[in-house]
């Protein structure tokens, strides 16, 4: 009886769907773009955009945050990028959103990564990794983070990664979309 009531109490707790599911896209361009109350504690950050041309389609942007004027780390780094390749069949995404995380409004970085096999263009496997900016209250290390809240595994083969984002996340297709019109992004 106790396994039952425990069982139901956890169905009906508020907090069991994910609070990333309601997250509402940060437009962001090159160069800072300032954030206020970006990590939800009240101190301005900024997300800056830089691009590292390659001369070639594997050019990339570099995505570092900052809060308070301290670079945010992402695991043992201190920044995300991206990997667009023709802009026709983008690799990796990166996009900010804001939200809620253990009940604080802060920023959210979601990753989608495209696992490419022998053609970039082709329908490969995707996921998606989704992170919430957080105070790092460890003592060591930067003073914010971002800690990976989720992953989540496309239903279905992408073309593009940004069309994985619309579809397995509801974020909406970012200015300049340059991939294909159908589910999967295929051109």
């Amino acid at each position: 009886m106790l396994t039952l009531l425990a069982a139901a109490l956890l169905l009906t707790t508020p907090s069991m769907g994910p609070e990333w599911r309601n997250l509402k896209p940060v437009a962001v361009k090159g160069g800072e773009n300032r954030i206020a109350d970006i990590a939800g504690d009240g101190k301005a950050g900024t997300i800056r955009i830089d691009h590292r041309e390659n001369g070639n389609a594997w050019g990339y942007n570099i995505y570092t945050v900052t809060v308070d004027g301290s670079v945010a780390a992402v695991g043992d780094k201190d920044r995300f990028t991206d990997s667009p390749h023709t802009g026709e069949d983008v690799i990796t995404s990166v996009r900010f959103a804001r939200g809620m995380h253990q009940g604080k409004a802060t920023t959210f970085a979601l990753v989608a990564t495209r696992a490419t096999r022998d053609a970039v263009p082709d329908p490969a496997p995707t996921s998606i990794a989704i992170y919430a900016l957080v105070r790092n209250d460890e003592g060591i290390g930067t003073p914010y983070e971002f800690a990976r809240v989720t992953e989540v595994k496309a239903k279905r083969l992408y073309c593009h990664a940004d069309k994985a984002l619309e579809a397995e996340v509801g974020l909406p297709l970012p200015e300049g979309y340059g991939g294909g019109t159908g589910p999967d992004g295929c051109i």
